[in-house]
């Protein structure tokens, strides 16, 4: 491993830099190019993890530009919280190999990097004023670290309808935005950035949907969203577990983005310290074939939540209906059980149980929304 450590963070080339708990970021000159990383010895940068591949990604310069390519990993690259095969990297860029953060940084970018306090004076106007989107992004920042401040995160509750039953029997949190209407492009940048900050409001948000949901009694089930980068955290099993005492002993089930289920070690041991604490996994947006759900058999969900485009229309299309028949066929032989997403129609919701789903949601159902409301005006029940 040829890895070049910084002195400090002045330097006319490129580098990258890595927060270490308790000491000073560690400062990776792009001296010798390509620059590889990965768990091998032989990569640029070694990075000791399961979830690492032997040469994960490599950094290259074309030109006076600097790119970073995924070297077909397991578990992807990702700039910015977007998983990417190759991408032209601009200072400030942060990309994330497993559960490892780097900030790219270059000296002499057309986007200098500024204090919040420069950026905050920038309407006085001079030199030193910066691009709008740049004080956009750190004004963000700010508004994220005051909602953990002040606990001001907000959710909306999703119905999760039994079938058979005509019952509610859970909800799904879903964030709410900060902002009331559509969130400004620079928060969408940031909420959708896989980094500690975000980790931690995606923790609150979840810590404050389990105290919301103690509120309804007849609810035995909470589905709370993970983000790729928090999948394989050692802390995140006892963390889901205290939700289930906050939540009046609701079931917790964690929803695993589809795109983050690998047959690894690491991916197992993590669900085999969820079912250790009686957390229930479900794996959400799935839109694969029956052949793929029986490969899941090892490491099978408890649920498995179809992506809501199978469900649209399917009472008026075969080719749709077939489709789920065959999946929930495919889910009874591996023990899990499939909900269909995005019902939105009396008709859908009928055409859904009758091929099998025993569980859906959808607007049919009921579209997220607070709990700030008369409990008693809320209905579970059909």
């Amino acid at each position: 491993m040829r890895t070049t450590i910084l002195p400090g963070a002045a330097t006319a080339v490129a580098w990258l830099e890595r927060d270490v708990k308790g000491k000073e970021p560690e400062h990776i000159k792009l001296e010798s190019l390509p620059f590889t990383l990965g768990r091998n010895e032989s990569c640029d940068y070694q990075i000791l993890s399961t979830r690492v591949s032997r040469e994960h990604a490599e950094i290259v310069k074309e030109g006076g530009h600097y790119r970073v390519r995924d070297l077909k990993s397991t578990n992807g690259t990702f700039v910015n919280g977007k998983r990417i095969d190759e991408h032209r990297l601009a200072d400030g860029d942060l990309f994330v190999i497993a559960d490892v953060e780097f900030s790219f940084r270059k000296s002499g970018d057309d986007v200098a990097r500024k204090t919040v306090t420069q950026v905050m004076d920038h309407g006085s106007g001079g030199e030193d004023r910066v691009d709008d989107a740049v004080a956009d992004l750190i004004h963000a920042v700010r508004r994220t670290h005051e909602t953990l401040l002040h606990r001001a995160a907000r959710n909306r509750f999703q119905p999760i309808f039994d079938l058979a039953e005509n019952r509610c029997v859970g909800f799904e949190a879903v964030r709410r935005p900060q902002l009331p209407g559509e969130p400004p492009a620079a928060q969408q940048i940031l909420d959708g950035t896989d980094c500690r900050l975000t980790e931690r409001v995606s923790q609150l948000h979840r810590l404050i949907a389990a105290e919301h949901l103690a509120r309804l009694a007849d609810a035995t089930m909470l589905f709370v969203n993970l983000q790729p980068a928090e999948v394989g955290s050692d802390a995140l099993p006892q963390a889901l577990a205290r939700l289930a005492r906050l939540s009046g002993d609701k079931k917790i089930v964690a929803e695993i983005p589809d795109s983050a289920v690998v047959d690894i070690p690491y991916f197992r041991d993590f669900l085999a310290r969820l079912r250790e604490l009686k957390i229930g996994v479900a794996y959400d947006g799935f839109a694969g074939s029956p052949h793929q759900i029986k490969a899941q058999e090892q490491f099978a969900p408890d649920f498995l939540k179809l992506t809501s485009a199978l469900a649209r229309g399917v009472d008026k299309s075969t080719q749709r209906q077939q489709q789920i028949k065959a999946l929930v066929e495919a889910a009874q032989q591996i023990g899990a059980q499939l909900i269909a997403v995005g019902v939105h129609s009396e008709n859908e919701a009928r055409t859904c149980h009758e091929l099998g789903c025993r569980l859906a949601q959808g607007d049919h159902f009921g579209r997220p929304q607070t709990i700030d409301w008369p409990i008693e005006g809320f209905s579970l029940g059909a």
